[in-house]
């Protein structure tokens, strides 16, 4: 009797193991099952998200295209009013380059605005060193006087105003010999920390706060007379454009040919169509009896020689910004001085 309940109590407990076992492994399974729902969903999720940045991706780089196409449209129209200009002297195109010509059109799913602007009326700093054969760079002496002369007209004395342009276009040439009130790597390795002086043309206007006593109220003062265009060797304006705000240029090139006041009245009396030649100019009652060097009469022009383009284009989500810089040779074809996307 003993061992009948025995063996019924041996086949109850089995019974009841592999009900536990069976109760167990459910639980397991159904444990798998939960972590493989929310792995799933997890994945979807995470497959949405990349889904979405990669169309997110598309529409941006569609969006840069359009912007790309639009730099094609701007240089196009600026090529257009360069072609006015000689044909048709100082035409309203050419005069309303100072305030930007705009553009502002529909594209499917979005707007694109542009906006050209002339900016040929602008001290270069980087005709402040000359180029040669071997690639290196020299300091190019007309250029310096020039630059000198701009910021003594902006109001800075003589010496701080020659100590600055040596500076300036130490950090552009090539050798390590400072010009007199330079400064070269020597003078910057003492700084904390160190660096060295460029040894080439400048990339960008912010690049000045790099160089010696170049503080941040003088870049902001000289920003909107400079600027950087490694096509050209020496700075040029254009007389056809020129505006009262650009007398302390006319200045600059001058020199002591003329005051700053002479400067002004010299934009003031520009003919009515303009210039179709700068013979006209050089026949002012301002220049009798001045002898005015061939290389600065060269350096006053009566066409566009630059001009800067602004894109912006709205895509669904995307927003981007173009910004390029475009010289013009005589000839009509062009070169992209710079460019680059952002506000």
């Amino acid at each position: 009797m003993m061992a009948v309940r025995d063996k019924q109590f041996f086949v109850g407990s089995e019974t009841l193991q592999h009900g536990r076992q069976t109760g167990a492994a459910l639980i397991i399974v159904l444990g798998l099952v939960s972590v493989m729902s929310v792995t799933a969903v997890v994945a979807f999720d995470m497959f949405g998200m990349f889904v979405r940045k990669t169309t997110n991706s598309q529409i941006v780089s569609q969006a840069r295209e359009y912007a790309l196409a639009g730099e094609i449209l701007g240089a196009k129209r600026a090529g257009a009013v360069i072609k006015a200009n000689e044909l048709f002297g100082v035409s309203d195109a050419i005069n309303d380059t100072d305030n930007g010509l705009k553009v502002d059109m529909p594209i499917d799913g979005g707007r694109i605005k542009g906006a050209l602007k002339e900016n040929t009326n602008c001290f270069n700093l980087s005709t402040l060193v000359s180029k040669l054969p071997n690639g290196s760079y020299v300091a190019n002496v007309m250029a310096m006087q020039q630059f000198s002369n701009l910021l003594q007209a902006m109001g800075i004395g003589k010496t701080e105003a020659a100590s600055l342009t040596a500076a300036l276009t130490d950090w552009q040439d090539s050798d390590t010999r400072p010009l007199p009130m330079g400064a070269e790597s020597a003078a910057y390795n003492r700084l904390d920390p160190p660096y060295r002086t460029s040894d080439s043309r400048l990339v960008s206007i912010k690049d000045l706060s790099l160089i010696r006593d170049f503080s941040v109220d003088l870049i902001d003062a000289l920003t909107p007379l400079v600027c950087i265009d490694p096509l050209d060797t020496q700075t040029v304006l254009n007389l056809n454009t020129l505006q009262p705000h650009h007398s302390m240029l006319v200045k600059a090139l001058l020199g002591d040919a003329v005051t700053i006041q002479q400067a002004s009245q010299l934009i003031a009396l520009r003919p009515r169509g303009g210039y179709d030649h700068n013979r006209r100019f050089w026949q002012m009652k301002i220049f009798e009896g001045k002898a005015i060097p061939e290389a600065v009469r060269g350096q006053f022009i009566t066409t566009p020689r630059r001009f800067l383009l602004t894109v912006d284009v709205r895509l669904n989500t995307a927003r981007t910004r173009l910004n390029s810089a475009l010289h013009f040779n005589p000839d009509g074809s062009y070169i992209i001085i710079s460019r680059y996307f952002g506000a």
